[in-house]
């Protein structure tokens, strides 16, 4: 198993309200609540970079495609029905 860090932050009185309220509905602690959230929003952050670096690699390569191809690939389609 992973060695374990901690790592302390502050929240809204609201926002702790909300988070007690789900653990409780949930039968899990805080600490695993923040844990979840953490992984989920950071795989979601890494992606989206991956995706922009991706998306800039093929501009510089010169792999692009203009906005009036991609209207005509759109409306070609739709059956020719204008966008």
């Amino acid at each position: 198993m992973p060695k374990e860090v901690t790592i302390s932050t502050r929240v809204t009185e609201e926002l702790a309200e909300q988070m007690d309220l789900l653990s409780g509905q949930l039968g899990r602690t805080r600490s695993w609540l923040l844990h979840e959230a953490l992984k989920v929003y950071v795989a979601s952050e890494l992606e989206f970079i991956d995706a922009v670096q991706e998306g800039l690699t093929d501009l510089a390569e010169g792999n692009v495609v203009s906005h009036e191809q991609v209207v005509a690939d759109w409306s070609a389609r739709r059956g020719g029905a204008q966008v």
